[in-house]
């Protein structure tokens, strides 16, 4: 890896883990669903500091390139983070769904009330 593409991965790490950083300060995001970001620009992090890494592991797994392992990593954590937007996307539709029946019957209760009341 050129240190010029080294240089630029640790900088583009840095500024990504700045970024959620300051997010996660000003309440703008969860720290639960901030992990999986703090992770991904920790693992930017590392492989800029310590390319070497990826090349072991490349050949640990039997990937010719370096450069695919990355793909592989990255495309895993992405398929990860996907799926659990999509769980969590799956719970709050339930809970939309139940707290649509409990204001509709609170509403109810409420009318029932009100010409209870006016009699």
């Amino acid at each position: 890896m050129s240190q010029g593409l080294r240089t630029g991965l640790l900088l583009a790490s840095l500024i990504a883990l700045t970024f959620v950083i300051v997010t996660v300060a000003k309440k703008r995001l969860n720290i639960k669903y901030s992990i999986v970001w703090i992770l991904w620009a920790l693992l930017s992090l590392l492989m800029s500091i310590f390319p070497e890494t990826f090349y072991g592991l490349s050949d640990l797994l039997g990937i010719q390139m370096p450069v695919n392992t990355v793909f592989l990593i990255m495309i895993t954590l992405l398929y990860g983070l996907t799926f659990y937007v999509y769980v969590m996307i799956s719970k709050h539709n339930e809970e939309i769904v139940t707290l649509t029946y409990e204001v509709s019957s609170l509403r109810k209760q409420l009318e029932e009330f009100k010409k209870n009341n006016e009699r």
